[in-house]
């Protein structure tokens, strides 16, 4: 069996940049960017989002489904549509921060959901294939998990970075100048730089292990593209599916909600000023460091079943514990010195868990993929890639909108001085993001605890596939 080294892993994770890139100025920047600097309204801003990843997510079975069925003598079946997503990601990145001036609402609302479409459907035929990639790159149970724990690590890194490089250089800076939209503005155009750059070395990184990934049969290569969404429905049957899909919604829409409110939270309930907030972020990329130790404790221990039941209820009962703390006055006044490092201490360990769920539950992925191959003979990376992210797409766009919606019942719409703040406001807000959200999120230890691929159900497929493979070579 072939063992990956260090550098194959870190060439390959490099690719997971574009998304945290993405991430960080959907999530973090752009909701709030649009609302609170242009004028957008919260729900306009939060259905634009929701639409975009509506359109993006009903083209990602295509997308899968070309990429699994492609056939490139030189260049696999993933890198082609890598090399194409590219350019027009990096340049849509970079016009979602500069729409035109003297926009109205409609139009305002019209570039922001255009764009948004750009963007998303580009990193989507980038990161499907990139994604696929990962589950085909080892057969190994357990460093299937340290690939993943790799490439969750390179993402939340280069995530906090970027966020980083935001709250201490580029917002600070422009706000100093008087003119806080170029701070936004400057984020995007850097995060679009490292996205162009981790993009083309993740690339060339992975392109000497084309020959050596798994080829599709002339069957597969036969398959018309437009049955995709056949093929999506067909996988929702399987149980193993339905249920890490179902536990991944969970997880995901709670991230969704607690990301995009973040900013409201540290500016208007904790008082944070932006260089702390930066402080805040730079707490999670030290969280980075125990995460990978903690995803393979957790695995080789329990499995990946029983580590993600555990990690679960872990995160869900952290999480609102500052929010409960700074509510009852028990950790200091807003923005002082003593509440900053009592968050902080909680985001480390709590951050610390859920980059260790992160990785585990991307490790399960390409279980899956083998358990299908055994049952009807294809190999779907890309399918089922698309399966998952078309479903998370749906339930991360509904908890954008939620978000939008949970602002606006806080009383935050059009609010930029803390001083307008009240305390009923701040109540409203802290019970979303904190006990609502613990015990949604609690609800996935359910769901993952009827994952049926154990460690020895794993040996027991593989073998199988090795035996199948030898008779039909």
């Amino acid at each position: 069996m072939y063992q990956l080294t260090k550098t194959d892993k870190a060439g390959y994770a490099l690719g997971q940049l574009p998304w945290s890139a993405k991430d960080v100025c959907f999530n973090f920047f752009i909701f709030f960017y649009y609302t609170q600097v242009l004028g957008l309204s919260p729900s306009l801003a939060g259905l634009g989002a929701l639409l975009a990843i509506v359109f993006d997510a009903l083209s990602d079975p295509f997308v899968g489904q070309l990429s699994d069925n492609y056939k490139s003598k030189n260049w696999g079946r993933r890198h082609p549509f890598m090399i194409a997503a590219t350019l027009p990601f990096c340049l849509g990145l970079v016009a979602m921060f500069y729409p035109p001036a003297g926009l109205s609402q409609a139009g305002l609302f019209s570039w922001f959901l255009i764009v948004a479409v750009v963007v998303r459907t580009s990193l989507s035929f980038f990161s499907i294939p990139f994604i696929a990639l990962g589950a085909e790159l080892s057969e190994d149970y357990l460093e299937r998990t340290s690939i993943m724990v790799t490439r969750t690590t390179f993402g939340y890194g280069s995530a906090i970075l970027l966020q980083v490089a935001a709250w201490f250089y580029f917002l600070p800076r422009a706000a100093a100048a008087g003119d806080s939209a170029a701070g936004y503005q400057h984020v995007a155009v850097f995060s679009a730089l490292c996205s162009l750059l981790a993009m083309a070395v993740c690339i060339w990184a992975t392109r000497r292990h084309i020959a050596r990934l798994p080829a599709t049969s002339s069957e597969q290569q036969a398959i018309p593209w437009h049955t995709a969404i056949a093929n999506i429905v067909a996988l929702l049957k399987v149980p193993a599916v339905r249920i890490l899909l179902g536990g991944s919604l969970i997880m995901l829409g709670v991230m969704g909600l607690a990301n995009t409110m973040l900013i409201h939270v540290n500016t208007f309930f904790y008082g944070f000023n932006n260089q702390q907030t930066g402080i805040f972020m730079l707490c999670v990329l030290v969280a980075l460091l125990p995460s990978s130790w903690l995803a393979m404790q957790f695995t080789g221990r329990y499995g990946k079943r029983g580590a993600m039941v555990r990690l679960n209820v872990i995160v869900s009962l952290l999480g609102p514990i500052p929010i409960l703390l700074h509510l009852g006055g028990w950790i200091g006044g807003s923005g002082s010195a003593l509440l900053l490092t009592v968050v902080g201490g909680f985001v480390f360990v709590h951050q610390a868990f859920f980059i260790a769920q992160l990785g585990i539950n991307g490790s399960m992925l390409p279980d899956i993929v083998d358990e299908r191959e055994l049952s009807n003979g294809l190999r779907q990376e890309g399918m089922i890639t698309s399966a998952f992210m078309l479903i998370q797409k749906f339930v991360f766009g509904i908890a954008v909108f939620l978000a939008g919606v949970a602002v606006e019942f806080a009383g935050f719409s059009g609010t930029v001085d803390p001083s307008q703040v009240t305390e009923q406001m701040l109540f409203r807000l802290a019970i979303v993001y904190g006990p609502v959200l613990a015990l949604i999120g609690l609800t996935a230890a359910l769901v993952y605890h009827r994952y049926p691929i154990s460690r020895a159900r794993y040996a027991e497929i593989r073998n199988e596939l090795e035996q199948k493979r030898a008779a039909h070579p």
